[in-house]
């Protein structure tokens, strides 16, 4: 169904519409724009490469030693030997390990965080989409309407010249057309604002036009919770126990003693040259400040795991209310399915009928009106809270 009714809307609002070049969009394909231009998306692809880089740059290195040193000799003067030369220390392979899994640890969440990112940008999207088919059948409502309420208007005007009904009553009826045409014109506005908003979201400069679905009632059930447990969220829990963990592998990493080389050349002060080298082993006697770390990193992991139980806590509440929420819903849709869609029908022909005839007075009509109104715009609103719970719990679960 091809977005709003724009020839109607502008006879409504009594406005002429300018035809521009627009782009045509389905949700789908809005969301997968939205998921390639989206800032935040290009962010994440940025923090993943970044890990990617750090993990494949190899073993941590410290800056080698180039050193020159003078001896005094008692037969050579106080400038009898120099020494020049180059020492390095190496890295233990389990720091090498320690920094290489730290590395793959946060690239694993920088890509849980893109997948919260694209949960919510997903759900951007279809939130506007679903608001945008409650703003259509909103108008197609005020359409018919509108309709109804300019054949009263006229009905009002023949009783008054017949000398039938008062010049109040006339004008009563004429002001409520004029405000049913003053809600549509509010409806083409909010339409207006969302298809800007929607353009911003997918960062175009030109008009988009969203090709809408007729607002329908959507579906959704969960057979088994643990579904929560693969959802982005979750997801990003476990990648931050792993990260506090790989950090608790680096500090042990610490611990472990390392190697060291290095070559030099000796400069006696007759002339003669020696080479010469070394090997040593570095080992950390004073361990007070690297215990507090590992400790440190140990209670990171604890709060990790403990963030992260409370994450699948907070879901599953999440979860019991938005299903009570969508079987409240269910509840109210089943109501208009089974009366309230007929009696307002009922309403708007027999109070249209009763008035046009005579046998209704217009504060009684236009009461029965009001009800039918509220009748469907009712089920408007409810229709778009059941679609917007669904979006929520598909986000949720990962549906």
């Amino acid at each position: 169904m091809v977005f709003y009714q724009n020839i109607l809307l502008a006879v409504l609002v009594g406005a002429s519409v300018q035809i521009t070049a627009q782009i045509p969009l389905t949700e789908q394909q809005a969301i997968e724009m939205a998921l390639k231009t989206h800032p935040a998306m290009e962010a994440t692809s940025q923090h993943i490469r970044q890990q990617e880089v750090l993990k494949n740059a190899g073993a941590m290195w410290e800056p080698s030693q180039l050193f020159h040193s003078i001896t005094a000799d008692p037969d050579l003067g106080m400038f009898g030997t120099t020494t020049v030369g180059v020492q390095q220390n190496f890295p233990s392979g389990k720091m090498t390990r320690a920094y290489r899994e730290s590395y793959a640890s946060r690239q694993a969440q920088a890509e849980a965080r893109q997948g919260l990112t694209r949960q919510d940008i997903v759900r951007q999207v279809r939130e506007i989409y679903h608001h945008l088919s409650y703003l259509d059948g909103k108008a197609a409502l005020y359409s018919r309407l509108d309709s109804v309420y300019q054949r009263v208007s006229k009905a009002a005007d023949v009783r008054y010249r017949a000398g039938d009904v008062s010049l109040a009553e006339k004008l009563a009826a004429q002001d409520k057309a004029a405000q049913i045409r003053l809600d549509a014109r509010t409806v083409f506005h909010e339409i207006e604002f969302d298809r800007i908003v929607l353009g911003q979201l997918l960062g175009l400069n030109e008009q988009v036009q969203p090709v809408v679905e007729r607002l329908h009632e959507g579906e959704f059930s969960i057979a088994d919770t643990t579904l929560l447990l693969t959802s982005a969220l979750a997801k990003y829990g476990k990648s931050a126990i792993e990260v506090a963990r790989s950090e608790q592998e680096v500090a042990k990493a610490k611990f472990s003693p390392t190697a060291s080389a290095g070559f030099y050349g000796q400069y006696l002060g007759n002339g003669d040259v020696y080479p010469g080298w070394q090997l040593g082993l570095n080992v950390p006697l004073f361990r007070k400040s690297l215990k507090a770390h590992s400790e440190a990193a140990q209670v990171g992991i604890a709060a990790a795991s403990a963030e992260y139980r409370q994450a699948l806590l907070q879901q599953q509440m999440e979860l019991g209310h938005l299903l009570h929420e969508q079987e409240k819903y269910q509840i109210l849709l089943e109501y208009y399915t089974v009366e309230g869609k007929m009696l307002a029908a009922e309403l708007l022909r027999t109070g249209e009928l009763n008035y046009s005839q005579g046998e209704l007075s217009y504060a009684d009509f236009a009461q029965l009106l009001e009800q039918a109104e509220g009748i469907e715009l009712q089920h408007l609103e409810n229709l778009l809270g059941l679609n917007q719970t669904i979006i929520e719990l598909e986000a949720l679960t990962g549906q």
